[in-house]
This record gives structure tokens, sequence and C-alpha cells, in this order.
């Protein structure tokens, strides 16, 4: 069995007299793709949420590599190896390729001057096209380019290529195909098999069943802000996972609609 990354333990949140996560329970491992599944209000936000550091946890523990991690902002989980792509891929949109890819973290002259040092723009284009490649992206960007003139498929494409280039354990997609195109979507899905074979995790939340089937190793499944299923892929089907997710046998209500 690969190595555990990240295991959350009975975590807990609640807003209010809103039980968000009720004993929420679930272990990650070295190079598999997770899907997270539920309905709306089922809890899956605020998990993601609590892991990527955003919403402080009421309760229960959480391990990263084994040893007891306290995420109390975003700053810690970075810190932990664990990076969000959230819908929008977070991306600076009047910055260039090469600047998203390095934001926070780019190249500079005389580092000697701190917060005062000049960037070193060759550096940082030889390294943002250094990394394109690396990652597989087919299509030839130009690093300087401003993000504003890519697609959305391109642009979730930068925000993995940037997870992956700071080394995330831990890599959370929160519905990355959500408002793509046919070739996009496609696109994206491809590039998340690509990182998890580069050895990364990822957390894959979405709301299309069929993307799972084409990507994940392992489906996941909330609701009422509890885990209440675990199934590999390869042992599940389409009808299965529906029910799962709603509570009740969809075979059984199809049935019951034809017979009608």
């Amino acid at each position: 069995m690969t190595a555990e990354v990240l295991r959350l333990e009975r975590v807990r949140k609640s807003f209010g007299s809103v039980n968000a996560l009720r004993s929420a329970s679930l272990t990650l491992r070295e190079g598999e793709v997770v899907a997270l599944l539920g309905d709306n209000g089922a809890g899956k936000s605020t998990l993601i949420k609590a892991i990527s550091g955003v919403h402080p946890v009421d309760g229960g523990d959480i391990y990263v590599r084994g040893e007891k991690a306290s995420i109390r902002s975003a700053r810690d989980a970075i810190d932990l190896g664990i990076e969000t792509i959230h819908q929008d891929t977070s991306l600076a949109p009047d910055l260039s390729i090469a600047r998203n890819l390095f934001l926070g973290r780019e190249p500079v002259k005389l580092p000697f001057l701190g917060v005062f040092a000049p960037l070193d723009f060759p550096e940082l284009r030889r390294a943002a096209s250094a990394l394109l490649r690396r990652v597989g992206i087919s299509k030839k960007l130009d690093a300087d380019a401003p993000v504003d003139t890519l697609s959305g498929g391109e642009r979730q494409s930068i925000a993995i290529s940037r997870a992956m280039q700071f080394a995330a354990k831990v890599i959370i997609l929160d519905e990355p195909t959500n408002n793509l195109g046919v070739e996009e979507t496609h696109g994206v899905l491809r590039f998340v098999k690509e990182v998890r074979d580069a050895g990364h995790t990822v957390l894959f939340i979405t709301h299309n069943i069929h993307h799972v089937f084409q990507v994940a190793d392992r489906i996941v499944i909330m609701r009422r802000g509890e885990i209440v299923a675990e199934r590999a892929v390869e042992d599940t089907d389409l009808l299965t996972v529906e029910s799962l997710i709603m509570g009740v046998d969809v075979s059984t209500l199809v049935k019951e609609a034809k017979a009608r």
C-alpha cells in the first residue's frame, strides 16, 4: 500500500447551529486521485476549506505524513504542502504566465536587498518555460503572455503547474472543469492524470460523475456533513455511486418511473 500523505480523524465544524461537518474521517495516499462527491450541502466545500485552512476545524485531528498538524490558515496549509485550486484558479489575470507561476516566489537580482530586490526577468522567463515543458502542457505558450489571454482550460493547467512546481503533496481541485468546453475539459482531465503519475495526490471535487470515472482511483461520498461511503472506481458503477450520493436506490426509482 502506498504511503499516507493526509489523514482526517473525526473532524468537526459548525457555523452557529449548523453542523457542516460531523465527525468526518478521510485518508489520502501518495499518487492517487480521490474524487469527493456529494449533493449540495453535503459538506464538501467545508471539508476542503478545513484542509486548506480557510475554516479552522472545531474538533478532530489532522495528520500530514503521519505527523499531527495544525491548519489554522491558508499559509499553514501551503507550508504543509497542500495547495487548493478553486474554480476561478486564483490566478492574477493581468500578470503574465511566468509571474503567476512564481507569484510571491519570483527569482530576483541582488537578493540581499530583500523586498526591494529587482525581479530577474530573464531567469523568470527561462524557469517558466522550463516548467511548462516539464509538466507536459502540449500547446506552446508564451511565458510573457497575460493570463487573461488564455482559455479556461489553459488557466487551470497553469494553476495546477504552479502547485506542482512548489512540490505540493496534496493538490485540491475544486470543480476544475466547471464552465469549460469539451476539448478544454479533456485537457484538464488528462493533466490531472499526469499530476497523479508524477507522484502527487489529488483531491478532486466535482458534480460530474462521468469525469470521476475517467480520472479517479477512489471515490469518497459525503452526505449531511459525514463521509458515508468509499469505493474503488474499479469496483463500482454509476448507478451505485448515484444511489450513495442520494441515499436511495436509483435503479428502483428508475423502474418505478418507467412503470408509471
